[in-house]
């Protein structure tokens, strides 16, 4: 009778995958949840993509509105920071952003500045000047809008300027201006 009853639980297939917890998805539920997090990619990198200074606003709310930000923050940053290397001229709008979102849920403000302090570190090393000088400016107006503090400035002038290179120096020029 054991094996009878070992038999009538419900072993993982193909179609179902187990939970934490303990608990089987079905085909459908995975479908769901791949939909759901589709629609969240695309809101925010829509709404990333669409930034300008004139309409920070509209995209703020439409994020807190639209957008599930503590699920989506990996997705956010990913954004924000292909959006700062892609156009740096933009950086401020997008620190001003994370700055706004900061202020209600800094889990996400803190994870744009580590991935940002991470890339830094990776285009440094790599000798990637265009990447380095977008990041950098990135993280100063992190720093002005205080989602990072000063010293992080100081101490990424120290590591810029320790052993001076002149690209080194550009990029530590750009961090202060």
């Amino acid at each position: 009778q054991k094996a009878n009853e070992e038999q009538t639980d419900h072993p993982l297939g193909k179609n179902t995958e187990e939970k934490e917890d303990g608990q089987v998805l079905g085909n459908a539920e995975i479908t769901k949840q791949r939909e759901s997090w589709n629609t969240l990619k695309k809101t925010i990198n829509g709404s990333i993509n669409r930034l300008n200074l004139s309409n920070i606003r509209d995209i703020t709310v439409k994020l807190f509105g639209e957008a599930n930000l503590v699920r989506g923050r990996g997705l956010l940053a990913r954004s924000l920071l292909k959006a700062v290397l892609a156009s740096p001229a933009f950086a401020h709008v997008y620190a001003a952003l994370i700055a706004v979102i900061s202020a209600k849920l800094p889990e996400n403000g803190e994870l744009v500045l580590c991935r940002a302090i991470y890339a830094f570190k990776r285009s440094f090393q790599r000798r990637d000047k265009g990447a380095a000088l977008a990041l950098v400016k990135f993280i100063a107006h992190l720093v002005n809008q205080s989602v990072a503090h000063e010293l992080l400035a100081l101490q990424i002038l120290t590591v810029l300027l320790e052993d001076p290179t002149e690209d080194g120096v550009e990029i530590a020029t750009a961090l202060t201006l």
